[in-house]
């Protein structure tokens, strides 16, 4: 539990209401500086921030802002010693889970405050991952991935950076599926979404975008034969037999590799972004066609424009 309070009657009031619903002290964080209340929601595991709305020369509205612009999910209350109907609406706007006016604070509604917002964020939390990770391998969806490959473009753009897409098929799936049966398919899927993740880098950002098909973004790569390596070494690793529920099944990939220095005159992000996976899934057409006839798992880079 975190207060955000820089009254220290009045944080030590809630503090006793905390530890009079159950919660020890040792649980109890408090602080009266937004950089500070940012370095606690870091480094610790906080369920709940409980913010005073005004702290001069700053509001509880500002620590929300700075939380939710460095992607902290954390549920805030808000507390205020003004029944002000214009702080209500403001922390409404900005997803508070609860409103209290200190003059009537209790222990009873500042219990009621904190378990209805945990109940809550759990639920938001679990309704959001739904939406954006894949439920079968836990890996980010193509919802998620088509969300951070602009990002990374951006995020390149001033110090002219290259960022590679690798889209990676798995051949053989729909013959697999239908002579074997759909779980062992899944057993597959799931075997090669775990050595992906094994294999790829950390800066590296893996998702399963379709059925059999995954994408890997590399943004710390110089040059794209750099990338191309590494592209081989991760079809080399994953290309082995796969020990499903009916036995070991052979494992092979196509990929597609394209790669774009992003610079401060490149074109706009969103046709930066369509040049990569048109490029990446040209590259991917070629290297399945080559796997059919060939059964091997093989990389195809495309063209730098």
């Amino acid at each position: 539990m975190l207060l955000f309070e820089d009254s220290a009657l009045d944080a030590a009031l809630i503090k006793k209401f905390l530890q009079t619903v159950g919660i020890r002290q040792a649980n109890i964080l408090h602080t009266d500086t937004i950089p500070s209340a940012l370095q606690m929601m870091t480094r610790e595991t906080v369920d709940v921030c409980i913010a005073d709305y005004f702290l001069h020369p700053n509001t509880g509205f500002d620590l929300m802002d700075e939380a939710r612009r460095f992607d902290i999910d954390v549920p805030f209350i808000m507390v205020t010693a003004m029944d002000d109907r214009s702080i209500d609406d403001g922390a409404l706007d900005r997803g508070a889970y609860g409103f209290l006016v200190k003059g009537e604070l209790t222990v009873e509604t500042l219990e009621r405050s904190i378990r209805y917002a945990l109940v809550r964020h759990r639920r938001e939390s679990r309704l959001a991952r739904a939406a954006i990770i894949d439920g079968m391998t836990n890996l980010p969806n193509r919802m998620s991935f088509m969300e951070r490959l602009p990002q990374s473009i951006d995020d390149h753009r001033p110090r002219a950076g290259m960022v590679s897409l690798l889209l990676l098929n798995l051949h053989g799936m729909r013959f697999l599926n239908d002579a074997y049966g759909q779980s062992v398919g899944d057993d597959v899927i799931k075997i090669v979404a775990q050595r992906l993740d094994a294999i790829r880098k950390p800066s590296d950002y893996l998702a399963r975008i379709g059925g059999d098909t995954f994408a890997l973004l590399m943004t710390d790569v110089v040059l794209q034969h750099h990338a191309l390596t590494f592209a081989r070494k991760i079809a080399a690793e994953i290309s082995v037999p796969a020990p499903t529920r009916d036995g070991e099944h052979d494992v092979f990939v196509a990929g597609g590799l394209a790669s774009f220095t992003v610079k401060a005159n490149s074109p706009e992000t969103t046709a930066i972004a369509q040049g990569l996976l048109d490029r990446a899934n040209s590259a991917l057409t070629e290297a399945r066609r080559n796997t059919r006839s060939r059964k091997v798992s093989e990389i195809i880079a495309a063209p730098i424009n």
